[in-house]
């Protein structure tokens, strides 16, 4: 236990205040909006018939907007972030017409705060591999998803070169746990079913802005490109809870 509560400690630390990384400095934007913007369009398409969602780590909602504004006009969104500051700033960035239907609050993705299936749909961005443990983070987001609701986890794809950079961040380390063998035991011990861990063909940076149409185009044409496809910068593991 007391590894655990270290392990949280530490990452509350860093995310409060969120120096720094090398690809902030090196790309110039913590954003990468282009890159985020994708995963977030791609959440809002397989998210389109649910009605109560609860995301798990929103950090500073940078695309919390964007991705509202894909959603249905009656969908409830719920957030949650192991930090309190990034928190306030994601209040304060969303636009003044969602206030109504979104909740956000403080809480780890190991111990959250609601009742059993209270949502149609859990998932998370970059965010699973910062779990103290992923089998306890997956159960959790098991018991308050309905019985037949989906969990989403959008990961940093581990066999990407770019995610090299991460290989000794105590921060960041933990992305290179995802594979296949490890989501299957994750989900099942969690509980889940349908698991399946698929690459998202997001392959190209958020810059220079006007290659955006070319990258797009690009990642079109590499998604259907054995073994290519297997090294694009983001993996998804999905599963859901079994109906009752």
């Amino acid at each position: 236990m007391s590894s655990f509560h270290e392990h949280h400690g530490q990452q509350k630390a860093f995310f409060e205040t969120d120096p720094g990384r090398i690809a902030t400095r090196l790309f110039g934007h913590p954003s990468f909006p282009r890159t985020m913007r994708c995963k977030f369009a791609f959440l809002a398409r397989q998210l389109a018939s649910c009605r109560k969602v609860l995301e798990v780590g929103v950090g500073k909602g940078l695309q919390l907007t964007y991705f509202l504004d894909r959603m249905p006009d009656d969908c409830q969104y719920t957030g949650v972030d192991i930090a309190e500051a990034p928190l306030r700033e994601a209040r304060e960035r969303l636009a003044p017409r969602f206030q109504e239907r979104v909740r956000l609050q403080p809480a780890v993705g190991e111990q959250l705060p609601f009742e059993d299936g209270t949502f149609d749909a859990v998932f998370c961005v970059d965010v699973l591999h910062h779990a103290a443990s992923q089998p306890s983070m997956l159960a959790e987001m098991r018991r308050v998803v309905r019985p037949g609701g989906r969990v989403i986890c959008v990961e940093p794809n581990p066999l990407h070169p770019a995610n090299l950079v991460y290989l000794r961040d105590p921060i960041e380390k933990g992305l290179f746990q995802l594979t296949l063998t490890h989501a299957r035991e994750w989900t099942q011990h969690a509980g889940l079913v349908e698991t399946r861990l698929e690459n998202l063909p997001v392959f190209f940076p958020s810059f220079p802005g006007v290659l955006e149409n070319v990258y797009g185009t690009l990642e079109r044409v590499l998604e259907h490109v054995p073994v290519l496809n297997r090294f694009s910068t983001t993996q998804v593991l999905f599963a859901s809870r079994p109906p009752a």
